[in-house]
């Protein structure tokens, strides 16, 4: 194969692939580059006919990027290979691989994080992202038998997710050696003073070598990656290695403890709403549930740069009638600017319903997809991070508002809220929705008023 590969890789990386322990793990900063590494140590080790390997990634679309990176470094060592997509039955549960064969039959596959993946089978196991896996236990269980028992190694990378994943709990095991593990660490810094940026230079410009080693470019570099994190606490995750002590949740309590406003009694009957003065703007949230999950409107008045939670009403299992009637006595009282409305599955009727009468300027429905969820719970947080939000101190609110927990998979950030017997986040959601109706900048101008009827 030649040297040219290899000087595509920082030290780092190399002695990962040279590291000949049967378990190792590594915690890493993120992007740089550990996964494409692993992929070229597999495809060298399917080459020399080392068996099959068995890789699992926190979700669908990180394992199909891993594939392709085995693609990219296959063709550079002029590998006779096909990729295909296959499709195997376990438990009545259908489980989708990506799969690579060798021209010797050896396997490179590709799975979920289903533990249930790696059932009669045998062979190298690799766990991408191995902290953010939903059943990391299960997991670590079924990949163990898989690679362990054969003689085959097991490695196992990850970004930190909180201190209470089970990864985390392993590093702690090893690091103790209450667990035989080969353990490495590479923090964001590491990756610098070993090369990363004179190689992300060398592939951004398509360079045949790695530039000369510039002390200022690498500071400028980092500084600038370092001055586009939000906080002390994602730089310290993400880049350095230090794992969150509140756990992955997106909301800690001692952020949630800082806005909490003790004598606060929100309203939670609308009957004489209409009737009330308030002394600034009112905005509102509403999560729509049914049955299983609660119905939630939260509501906030400016006063000065401070909302204060003026209107909380839960109601589980609400007719829909009864919660439009709801939604009408809200909007009824004219200090209330705008509403929005949660137009899931369940709520689409009635968010369609209630923008036609009030008109999309006051009330806007939102579809919680991905991308919104974003948009909705990191303004939600940073108004809990400068204290510019006020709460009554109940527990059911408390555990609710920490009960969301931010995933970063690869590019992709998601949220994950548990259900349990207090609902389903919905709370926090609600919140979320009345702090995205304060932001000017979302809200649809309204028509002119000359195309408005008398006294709207």
């Amino acid at each position: 194969m030649g040297s040219d590969v290899f000087k595509l890789l920082c030290p780092f990386q190399i002695t990962w692939m040279r590291d000949p322990a049967p378990l190792a793990m590594a915690e890493k900063s993120r992007r740089i580059g550990w996964t494409w590494t692993h992929a070229l140590k597999v495809v060298l080790d399917r080459l020399e006919g080392r068996g099959n390997y068995y890789h699992s990634s926190a979700d669908q679309t990180a394992s199909v990027e891993f594939i392709d990176y085995c693609g990219q470094w296959g063709e550079m060592v002029n590998a006779v290979a096909m990729v295909s997509q296959e499709t195997e039955v376990i438990d009545e549960e259908a489980i989708t691989t990506k799969v690579m064969t060798f021209a010797n039959g050896t396997k490179i596959v590709a799975g979920s994080s289903n533990p249930k993946f790696f059932r009669s089978k045998g062979g190298e196991v690799g766990l991408d992202e191995f902290a953010f896996h939903a059943a990391g236990r299960d997991l670590y269980k079924a990949a163990h038998a898989t690679a362990m028992f054969w003689g085959f190694p097991l490695r196992i990378w990850s970004t930190h997710n909180g201190d209470d994943c089970y990864f985390a709990q392993m590093l702690a095991q090893a690091k103790a050696g209450k667990l035989k593990a080969s353990l490495h660490r590479v923090t964001i810094e590491d990756a610098v003073r070993d090369g990363i940026v004179e190689r992300i230079i060398m592939r951004k410009k398509k360079l045949s070598d790695v530039p000369a080693p510039d002390l200022k470019a690498r500071q400028e570099w980092l500084d600038e990656l370092r001055a586009t994190c939000p906080d002390d606490e994602t730089w310290n995750e993400e880049y350095m290695c230090m794992p969150s002590t509140g756990g992955r949740s997106l909301l800690s309590y001692e952020l949630i403890a800082g806005c909490v406003e003790e004598n606060l009694q929100p309203i939670t009957n609308l009957a004489d709403f209409s009737k009330r003065e308030f002394s600034g703007p009112l905005y509102a949230g509403y999560d729509v549930g049914r049955t299983q999950d609660l119905s939630v409107l939260w509501v906030l008045e400016k006063v000065g740069d401070v909302y204060w939670t003026r209107v909380l009403v839960e109601l589980q299992g609400a007719p829909y009638a009864d919660q439009q009637r709801l939604l009408d006595l809200l909007l009824a009282h004219r200090q209330v600017k705008r509403l929005c409305i949660d137009k899931g599955l369940i709520g689409g009727m009635l968010a369609e319903l209630l923008e036609q009468r009030y008109g999309k300027y006051r009330v806007e429905g939102v579809q919680f997809s991905t991308s919104v969820q974003s948009e909705l719970a990191m303004p939600f947080r940073a108004a809990f991070e400068d204290r510019s939000i006020r709460i009554p101190g109940t527990a059911n609110l408390r555990e609710d508002l920490h009960k969301p927990k931010k995933i970063v998979v690869g590019n992709n950030v998601r949220f994950e809220t548990p259900r349990d017997e207090n609902g389903h986040a919905d709370r926090f959601w609600a919140g979320a929705l009345a702090m995205m109706a304060t932001d000017r900048k979302n809200m649809p101008l309204p028509a002119p008023l000359m195309n408005k009827p008398m006294g709207w």
